[in-house]
């Protein structure tokens, strides 16, 4: 306790010290670029909305497109860089509308919809609307020969304003979602016949689940302001969320940044506090179905020197963790990064030391594993010490690359895993095992090496190309393998503008072998007997999706797109494999 109140006292006197100089300044918004632009419809590809700046002839930048239509991609636990690439102009200028209309059909029963909306009427303010609506009713093959029903539904309503108030952006966003599936999926073997009865009840397969989200994100920052300008700003995010199988998440998260220049350098501090609480998982220490919750407080002071050429950051990262029945935790993890640009706009060289907590609540880790089992118990992980460096610039004026690493050492690292056992029951003799099919959780110790290359070539006539490739090496503290992490992987897309009314485009994504476990009680009544360890191998992912767009007129364009255009019916986790080749074909307006 002791130690724990000089951390406290510490962080305490450091959010003081630099609070008390810092004048009150609207911040917080880095993510849009122009918000008092009017809202100018450009038809593309089906899956994405292109509202990213135009590419400027001299540069290569990295605008990332939001891709919204998925043909069930890789859904894996591992952090995939996010997709780069430039976006394609399919006709000449068009006058500035109001909002854009998508509807479509698909094999596999899938209906899709979309529609964005802006109000125009303001000079300082943006208001708009965007709505999406994609299903399916299809079924897919599992790998022992059954054909299952794999139904899905994604809904999305996103209301959002954007003010300027002097040079600070204002926004508010206010989001639902709605996310509908089955538990299809079974590993390796056929499904069992227990399984396969009406309302069976030994486990999720067959069962629905759908996932409700809806919550409120307030941003406020000054986008242009300088390194050596006083800055104040925040974010408050606050979200509901519920499952069909009755789990409930409450989360909020409110951060203060502050920026103050001293007479060497410039102070800067993020500090703020999370909290979460979720109601019917597992208490890891009864066992028992209940409800929790944790509280984080978090400070990360920092000292900034130099300039946009070379400069050098020196701070740390304190955080401290109040949880249901269990004792306060002070986490403490270096900030130290450096960087240098010995051409200017040709070549920067950085490298750096930090260290990240790591909150796996709810919420988080059910959108990152979808077929987790409802009611799972829930641990934090602590990244505690990452080392990283690289560098990154210009091979020509339109062809931009990266080449970095990292090595990173983490504790309680989520790994998913399926438990498998005997069904005893006077119809069937022999006893069945039966896998449940939903996943576990079990946390671990890692060790993880990474390498990135990317690469972008961005032109602003005819071609836009981008390639990722990542390299993983694990080393395990108590696993044999890191269950589900793959090895490597790899995306590349590809856009061409074919004609003024023609574009086309393809995104390639490859995934490594993956390792998957499987523990079957022993069924002994020797209490010594261990369970049974069953390692599986994912083959490689490789999923190609091409797409096209034709401009029938300024407002009216037709669309195609080919997904899983390499007819592999890969597994995104184990035991649920995606649906094979589909298409989807439909219409565009903009108003």
């Amino acid at each position: 306790m002791q130690k724990q109140a000089k951390y406290i006292f510490l962080i305490t006197f450091l959010i003081a010290g630099l609070v008390s100089q810092a004048q009150v300044k609207q911040d917080t918004l880095k993510r849009e670029v122009e918000v008092t632009k009017a809202y100018t419809p450009t038809i593309s590809d089906a899956n994405k909305l292109n509202s990213m700046p135009e590419i400027d002839e001299e540069e290569a930048d990295k605008p990332t497109f939001n891709y919204n239509i998925k043909s069930q991609p890789v859904f894996s636990t591992f952090s995939v860089t996010p997709l780069k690439a430039a976006t394609i102009e399919t006709t000449p200028p068009i006058q500035k509308g109001y909002g854009l209309v998508r509807a479509g059909l698909g094999t596999y029963y899938k209906p899709y919809g979309e529609i964005f909306f802006n109000n125009l009427n303001s000079k300082n303010t943006v208001f708009g609307i965007h709505a999406m609506h994609l299903s399916s009713f299809g079924d897919v093959k599992l790998k022992g020969g059954d054909k299952v029903d794999a139904p899905f539904m994604n809904n999305e309503v996103e209301l959002f304003l954007k003010h300027t108030i002097q040079q600070s952006i204002l926004s508010v966003d206010l989001t639902l979602n709605h996310d509908a599936f089955n538990y299809y999926g079974y590993p390796e073997d056929p499904v069992p016949a227990p399984l396969l009865e009406d309302e069976q009840s030994i486990n999720y397969f067959g069962t629905k689940q759908a996932f409700t989200k809806g919550g409120v994100h307030i941003d406020l920052d000054d986008p242009g302001a300088e390194m050596d300008e006083e800055e104040f700003g925040f974010q408050l995010d606050y979200y509901y969320f519920g499952t069909k199988t009755e789990q409930r998440e409450n989360f909020a998260n409110l951060t203060f940044n502050m920026r103050r220049p001293l007479t060497s350098g410039v102070g800067l501090l993020d500090a703020g506090v999370e909290f979460a609480q979720v109601s019917n998982i597992t208490l890891p220490a009864d066992t028992a179905i209940g409800k929790t919750s944790s509280t984080i407080l978090f400070a990360k002071p920092a000292w900034y020197i130099g300039d946009e050429k070379a400069n050098v950051t020196l701070g740390l990262n304190a955080w401290f963790i109040l949880q249901t029945d269990e004792e306060t935790q002070a986490k403490l993890a270096p900030r130290i990064n450096a960087n240098w640009a010995p051409v200017e706009e040709i070549l920067k060289i950085y490298a750096g030391i930090d260290g990240a907590f790591q909150h796996n609540h709810y919420s988080k880790i059910a959108y990152e594993n979808p077929f987790v089992k409802p009611d799972h118990h829930l641990k934090n992980s602590m990244q505690q010490f990452r080392l990283y460096g690289g560098f990154d610039g210009k091979m020509s004026k339109r062809t931009t690359y990266k080449i970095s690493g990292e090595y990173a050492i983490n504790t309680d690292k989520p790994l998913y895993f399926m438990n498998e056992n005997y069904y005893f029951d006077a119809a069937y003799n022999p006893a069945p095992l039966i896998v449940d099919n939903t996943f576990d959780v079990m946390y671990d110790d890692m060790n993880r090496l990474k390498l990135n290359a990317e690469i972008l070539y961005a032109s602003s006539k005819k071609m836009d190309l981008s390639l990722s490739v990542n390299y993983y090496s694990y080393k395990m503290d108590k696993q044999e393998e890191a269950w589900n992490l793959p090895t490597w992987d790899a995306t590349l897309a590809l856009g061409y503008k074919v004609t003024e009314q023609l574009s086309v485009s393809a995104d390639i994504y490859l995934i490594g072998d993956r390792k998957a476990l499987i523990i079957e009680e022993s069924g002994s009544l020797i209490p010594e007997d261990l369970p049974i360890r069953k390692s599986f191998t994912l083959d490689p992912a490789f999923d190609l999706n091409l797409k096209g767009n034709y401009q029938l007129t300024n407002k009216f364009s037709v669309f195609a797109q080919l997904n899983n255009f390499g007819f592999q019916q890969y597994e995104r986790w184990f035991g649920y494999p995606v649906q094979s080749f589909n298409a989807l074909a439909g219409i565009s307006y903009a108003f």
